[in-house]
């Protein structure tokens, strides 16, 4: 049974930085970034993977990238990939 661990988290990075930041997160495909505030440096992330490992794993390399202040986890929920197939319409 494969899961998939949903990840979100907030960065906190220079402001200056903050564009250039969200872009090198999704480049890399470490994770989504659908908001960034480059006023305020703060970055909303959401982290798709396979185990709680790579999930931290994840959250250790956006942390390593020059500008990031600090990274924290909001929510992570676990579903069985096939629900996640199934059609729910």
């Amino acid at each position: 049974m494969a899961e998939v661990h949903i990840t979100s988290a907030v960065a906190f990075v220079k402001p200056e930085r903050a564009v250039a930041i969200a872009a090198d997160i999704v480049r890399r495909g470490l994770a989504d970034v659908p908001q960034a505030d480059d006023a305020s440096g703060r970055l909303v992330v959401l982290i798709e993977k396979p185990s709680t490992g790579d999930v931290l794993d994840t959250i250790d390399a956006i942390r390593a990238l020059n500008g990031v202040l600090a990274i924290h986890l909001v929510y992570q929920h676990v579903e069985d990939e096939s629900v996640l197939a199934e059609d729910h319409s």
